[in-house]
C-alpha cells in the first residue's frame, strides 16, 4: 500500500445514521429494500475490487489505510483538464459530502477510500502497482470503452476469493471523459459519472434490459435509451444494500 495521510473521520455505520428516520431500528431494517439480484455480478467472475470483503484499517481515523482498504489515485491525459483541477472534486464526491450520499464507508467501512498523495503517473511502477483503484481522464476512451460517448471501467489481475466461490480483481480503473467533467459547470452531472463508474468498481451493474430501472445511480437517466429517467447523481439506499451484499458474499 502507498502510505497516505488523511483527515480522520468517525467510522460509524451508515445504517445507524439512517436509523433516526425509522420509528424503530428494527422497523427501519425491515423496510430497507433488498438488492435486486441482477444489480450485482454473480457467478464465478464477479467484477469488483478484491478488498471490498474486508476492512483492517484503524478503528477511528489514523495515519494510513490498512491492506484491506481501497487506495485510489487520479491522473489526467488531457491538458484541458489537469489532474490538479479535477482531483479535489473527485475526492469530495467520493468521501467528503454528506455521509448518506458518498461511497466511502459503505458496508460498514469495507469500502474505505483513501486518495493517494500523488497522481497515478507520478509513482514508480512498483508503487503504482500497489494502488487498487485509478481514475483516469482523457478526451476520449472510444477504443477502450466501445464508443465515443462512453466512460467505462476495466479490471486486471483476477484472483480467487478466499471463499473459493468467485473470482474478483486486485486492480480496477475508471476511465472518464473530460467532457463528462468539463469545467464542473453542471456539478451534479459530473458527480453522476464519477459515482456511476465507482459503482462499477465496487461490483454494481448497468441495467440489463429495457425497463430494468431502480432508484440507483447505476440505473439513472444516463440510460434513458433503456427507459430509465431517474436523475439521481449519488449512490442510493439500493446501491448501498447491493454493495453490502457483495461485501457479505450474499449477492
Amino acid at each position: 500500500m502507498v502510505e497516505t495521510p488523511r483527515t480522520s473521520r468517525p467510522r460509524v455505520s451508515r445504517w445507524l445514521l439512517a436509523g433516526w428516520m425509522a420509528t424503530a431500528a428494527f422497523a427501519g431494517y425491515r423496510l430497507m429494500p433488498t438488492a435486486d439480484a441482477s444489480h450485482t455480478h454473480t457467478g464465478w467472475d464477479q467484477r469488483h475490487v478484491a478488498t471490498i470483503h474486508g476492512n483492517n484499517g484503524p478503528a477511528s481515523g489514523g495515519s494510513g489505510p490498512g491492506t484491506q482498504d481501497e487506495e485510489y489515485c487520479i491522473m489526467s491525459e488531457t491538458s484541458a483538464m489537469p489532474a490538479s483541477s479535477i482531483a479535489p472534486f473527485i475526492q469530495e464526491t467520493l468521501t467528503q459530502l454528506s455521509f448518506d450520499i458518498v461511497w466511502d464507508g459503505s458496508a460498514d467501512w469495507r469500502v474505505d477510500l483513501w486518495r493517494t498523495q500523488k497522481f497515478c503517473n507520478e509513482y514508480a511502477t512498483a508503487d503504482r502497482n500497489r494502488i487498487e483503484l485509478e481514475y483516469r481522464i482523457r478526451e476520449s476512451w472510444a477504443s477502450l470503452c466501445g464508443g465515443e460517448q462512453y466512460a467505462c471501467v476495466t479490471a486486471s489481475s483476477p484472483v480467487t476469493d478466499s471463499s473459493g466461490a468467485h473470482q474478483h480483481y486486485l486492480y480496477m480503473n475508471a476511465h472518464l471523459k473530460r467532457e463528462q467533467l468539463a469545467a464542473l459547470a453542471t456539478t451534479t452531472r459530473a458527480r453522476k459519472f464519477i459515482n456511476h463508474e465507482t459503482g462499477h468498481l465496487l461490483g454494481l451493474k448497468d441495467p440489463d434490459y429495457y425497463g430494468h430501472c431502480m432508484h440507483s445511480v447505476m440505473h439513472n437517466d444516463l440510460y434513458a435509451s433503456l427507459g430509465c429517467t431517474d436523475p439521481v447523481w449519488y449512490p442510493t439506499t439500493s446501491d448501498f444494500v447491493s454493495v453490502r451484499s457483495i461485501a457479505d458474499r450474499t449477492n
